[in-house]
């Protein structure tokens, strides 16, 4: 199954990077935007600049990146794999409403934010806690990275802290999750590509348990 671990990690990588090049772009072409103050959300709100509609193109892509590789690798999750599912759906359909309905047009846009954060966050405990068989580095990363993003979650709610710099930090969270898998992925594909690694890929060897 080495070729499912390259498309998943693949597309978890990209989904990842494409976010923060646009996101980076737009926040540079819109005037006095500040990623202390402001949240992303208002990147994509039409008329705050003329690059907004790149960003909830970006918001689009990931939400279809992250679904696509997340059924290219809910194999690996076993008795996982229902509740990781439902995280990677939960995760695209916030996205993609956030993609849609932009800030201030109504509590769409608001169930979107909160879906696509609370089940990113989701999706890194559940792998983290649940796939014993992955390196100890990769699901030690991924626990600390959904914990971190719930943290982060509460201080948004909670109104600690610049609402950009808490909801920053919940959003990311899940972005370093896709980097982080994307390395292990592509990582473990090569080692059973070449046979450095004793066992034959990280996907490719739970998969062999059920």
């Amino acid at each position: 199954m080495r070729r499912r671990d390259i498309v998943a990690g693949s597309l978890f990588g990209f989904a990842a990077a494409q976010y923060l090049v646009v996101e980076a772009a737009v926040a540079a072409a819109t005037d006095g935007y500040s990623y202390i103050r402001d949240t992303v959300s208002d990147l994509g709100v039409p008329g705050s600049s003329d690059a907004y509609a790149a960003m909830n193109v970006a918001f689009g892509v990931s939400a279809v990146s992250v679904l696509a590789a997340g059924i290219c690798s809910a194999g690996a999750l076993g008795r996982r794999r229902v509740p990781y599912l439902a995280a990677v759906a939960a995760y695209s359909v916030g996205t993609a409403l956030v993609a849609t309905v932009h800030a201030g047009d109504g509590s769409a846009h608001v169930i979107g934010a909160v879906l696509a954060i609370g089940a990113g966050n989701v999706i890194a405990l559940v792998v983290g806690t649940g796939v014993p068989a992955c390196p100890q580095w990769y699901r030690s990363g991924s626990v600390a990275l959904g914990v971190a993003g719930f943290a982060a979650a509460a201080c948004l709610v909670a109104g600690i802290g610049p609402v950009g710099l808490a909801e920053r930090a919940a959003i990311y969270t899940f972005t370093g999750w896709e980097i982080l898998t994307a390395f292990a992925l592509l990582r473990s594909s090569e080692r059973a590509r070449t046979g450095a690694a004793p066992w034959r890929g990280m996907l490719e060897r739970l998969r062999g348990r059920h």
